[in-house]
């Protein structure tokens, strides 16, 4: 098992109001069967450019390690690599961190989508746990989707489906 910190797949930044903001990549063991994958970094996520270092991730990783996971046995992942905020546009008008979220998250959904195939070697066996709306969004087609509205649920991705969706334009 190779542990990766880096990008298996170049999203689409030239299209992102991020595009020149600070990444955090994806990192953990490849092949994976537990994956994690957050809306965005954070601030502390991007001061030391590895996720779920925040506040909310010493919290995950103390629940992970109360089930029995180390963090060098769980990938995670972003919808978005870069942190979310406002943007002003060159008309002056501005972007809202929200707005900004979503846009940058459309960007990365083809690197997401990516990245899971490679890191779950699209084993049905594996769990991928979206950690906000816009992940499970991403992760899914449901544009509208709630995390909350699918707590304790078990909802099936197949994600070749979706890499071959995204890639049919």
């Amino acid at each position: 098992m190779a542990y990766y910190h880096q990008l298996l797949y170049q999203p689409a930044c030239e299209r992102c109001p991020l595009q020149r903001d600070t990444k955090v990549l994806p990192d953990g063991p490849i092949p994976s069967k537990l994956v994690f994958v957050g809306e965005g970094p954070g601030f502390s996520e991007c001061r030391e450019g590895r996720g779920f270092v925040g506040a909310s991730g010493n919290l995950l990783w103390l629940l992970c390690r109360a089930y029995g996971f180390d963090r060098d046995q769980v990938f995670v992942d972003n919808a978005a690599l870069c942190r979310k905020r406002d943007v002003k546009l060159a008309s002056s008008a501005v972007l809202r961190e929200a707005q900004v979220a979503i846009m940058a998250a459309q960007c990365c959904r083809k690197r997401l989508i990516y990245d899971m195939m490679v890191v779950t070697q699209c084993d049905p066996g594996a769990v991928i746990v979206p950690l906000g709306n816009i992940a499970l969004q991403m992760l899914t087609k449901r544009k509208n989707a709630r995390v909350f509205a699918y707590r304790g649920t078990v909802q099936h991705i197949d994600l070749q489906a979706l890499w071959a969706e995204l890639n049919a334009a």
